[in-house]
C-alpha cells in the first residue's frame, strides 16, 4: 500500500478501534500522533508503536472542548509537522433509550459533542494547514447505527448520522484543494466500547429470559444480523482507514465504507 512517510493524528487513540488504526498507520510507515482524554491508554498505545520501531507521541485531549482540540492539534503538529492525515475515531454512546424519551438532554449533548462537534473542532484545526499543502486525508468513524434505527441508543445513532453528512459537506469544501474526506462504518467489532456501554444498552433492552452478559449479548447479535456470520474486528477497520489514507484513494472523496459483514445489504 502507497502511503506518504508524513504524521497523522487519531482520535480516541488508547483503546479500541482508534488504537488499532492507530498502530496500523504507524506499521505503514506514518509518524502518529495519539489524541486521547485517557493519557495513560495513549502512552501505551504510544509506546507499542515506538517498540515496533515507530514514531509516535501521546497527547491528553477532551476532543469535546475546542480549546483543547486547538492546544493538542498544535502540539502534535508542532512535533509532526508534515502530519497530513486525520482520523476522528472517538466516540461514546449515552445510557438506554427504549423508547426513545428516555433520554435526557444531557444524554445528547455529550453524545453529540464527542461524536460530531469534535470532529468539526479537530478537522476546523488542520484543515488550513492541509488546504494550504495540497494535499491530505481526514477519514471520520462512523457506525452502521448510523444508517439504521438503533432503539436502544438514539443519541448515538443520530449523531453517527450526522458524522457521515458532516463528512460530506467537508468533502464538497475541501475537495478543489486535493484533501479527500471519507468515512468508515464499524459494524459489530467487539472493543471497550461494546463491553462497557453498548453490551449494557442491549442487556438493559433484552428480554426476559435471554442471556445477560455483554458478550453472550454481542454473539447473539452477530449471527442474528451479520449475513456473513461473524464478528468484525478492529484491525479490519484499520485496514480501510490504511487504504482511505493512501495514495491509492486519491480519488475517493465523500463516501461511507461500510464494514460490517454484510449487515446494511
Amino acid at each position: 500500500m502507497k502511503m506518504t512517510p508524513h504524521g497523522a493524528i487519531v482520535t480516541g487513540a488508547g483503546t479500541g478501534i482508534g488504537r488499532a488504526i492507530a498502530l496500523r498507520l504507524a506499521r505503514e510507515g506514518k509518524r502518529v500522533a495519539l489524541l486521547d482524554v485517557n493519557l495513560d491508554a495513549a502512552q501505551e498505545a504510544a509506546a507499542a508503536i515506538r517498540q515496533a520501531g515507530g514514531a509516535a507521541e501521546a497527547l491528553r485531549c477532551d476532543v469535546s472542548a475546542e480549546p483543547q482540540v486547538q492546544e493538542a492539534i498544535g502540539a502534535a503538529l508542532a512535533r509532526f509537522p508534515d502530519t497530513d492525515t486525520l482520523v476522528n475515531a472517538v466516540g461514546v454512546t449515552s445510557p438506554p433509550g427504549m423508547p426513545f424519551t428516555a433520554n435526557t438532554e444531557a444524554d445528547w449533548d455529550r453524545v453529540f459533542a464527542v461524536n460530531v462537534k469534535s470532529a468539526f473542532f479537530t478537522s476546523k484545526a488542520i484543515a488550513p494547514i492541509l488546504m494550504k499543502r495540497g494535499n491530505g486525508r481526514i477519514i471520520n468513524i462512523g457506525s452502521i447505527a448510523g444508517l439504521i434505527a438503533a432503539r436502544p441508543m438514539p443519541p448515538y445513532s443520530v449523531t453517527k448520522m450526522a458524522m457521515l453528512t458532516l463528512t460530506r459537506v467537508m468533502a464538497r469544501d475541501l475537495a478543489e484543494y486535493g484533501v479527500t474526506v471519507n468515512a468508515v462504518c464499524p459494524g459489530f467489532v467487539w472493543t471497550e466500547l461494546w463491553s462497557d456501554d453498548m453490551g449494557r444498552l442491549l442487556s438493559a433492552a433484552a428480554p426476559a429470559g435471554q442471556p445477560q452478559s455483554t458478550r453472550d449479548i454481542f454473539e447473539g447479535r452477530v449471527k442474528e444480523l451479520v449475513p456473513m456470520r461473524r464478528a468484525q474486528t478492529a484491525d479490519d477497520i484499520a485496514a480501510a482507514v490504511a487504504f482511505l489514507a493512501s495514495e491509492e484513494a486519491c480519488n475517493i472523496t465523500g463516501q461511507s465504507i461500510n464494514v460490517d459483514g454484510g449487515v446494511t445489504i
